[in-house]
């Protein structure tokens, strides 16, 4: 087994897996796709996993369940015998520690909020101050913070609340033209992002290139005739009016002697 996670590529130090025992994806990884993307199946084998069970990643030594039915069923959220128990991710934990931190990262609250628990002499830390819905959250940022969220990450990147990014009125028009705000961070951390592709007819931005493609294709229009002359090459326009005065009719008649 690597040292590595299979899927972020950072150092394994939680493992977390299901009756198929693949060790190769950290606990945040898992708890991620579980929680967020509501996917239950194993990230190496596709098997689905009702139940999975996290652990120090030890190597060949790493703890091992030989038999997952043997694990408590109907139960509740918190500890449960030896082990704790996430309800939202269907996991069961042998380290206390781990599992409020996995709780905590699945919450919705406020990341600065939390930050500011550290500092015990700070009064205007809001210890537990959890919200109703991501609305109440962007209120509460923006009123109290002067933060927001990118609506398009927010929809589009699939991380916890706490590890979307926070910006000012400036850093979020910034991050949306060109990505390279100070909250982007450097050119190795952006990892190529320049920015949401906006479509140049209706001036909205997407959050990403296939966002991008399904509005177009949607909400515009293209010559099919083109398209089969010159593959992969999209020639758009914002109505079937400008679409027709300057290809269609030549497009049909060029096709008939061609």
């Amino acid at each position: 087994m690597d040292d590595c996670c299979a899927v972020c590529a950072e150092p394994l130090e939680w493992v977390s897996y299901g009756p198929c025992f693949h060790r190769d994806v950290c606990s945040t990884c898992v708890s991620r796709l579980r929680f967020i993307c509501d996917d239950r199946r194993c990230c190496i084998c596709k098997t689905p996993s009702d139940v999975v069970f996290v652990t120090k990643a030890l190597g060949d030594y790493t703890r091992m369940i030989s038999d997952f039915s043997s694990l408590p069923s109907d139960v509740r959220e918190g500890q449960v015998g030896s082990y704790w128990y996430h309800e939202d991710t269907n996991a069961f934990f042998d380290d206390v520690d781990h599992y409020k931190m996995i709780k905590a990262m699945c919450r919705l609250s406020c990341s600065v909020c939390d930050k500011l628990e550290d500092q015990p002499h700070d009064p205007s830390k809001r210890r537990g101050m959890m919200f109703r819905n991501i609305e109440q959250l962007k209120g509460h940022l923006f009123h109290r913070h002067r933060l927001l969220m990118c609506s398009l990450c927010l929809e589009g990147r699939k991380v916890f609340i706490c590890e979307q990014k926070l910006f000012t009125r400036s850093q979020l028009n910034q991050h949306i033209s060109t990505g390279d705000s100070e909250v982007d961070g450097s050119e190795s951390d952006r990892g190529g992002f320049m920015g949401h592709p906006m479509c140049e007819f209706c001036r909205t931005p997407f959050y990403g290139d296939n966002e991008l493609y399904t509005h177009m294709s949607t909400e515009h229009y293209t010559c099919h005739i083109c398209q089969r002359w010159h593959p992969g090459q999209f020639e758009y326009y914002k109505h079937y009016d400008d679409l027709e005065a300057s290809c269609l009719h030549f497009c049909f008649f060029y096709s008939l002697f061609n």
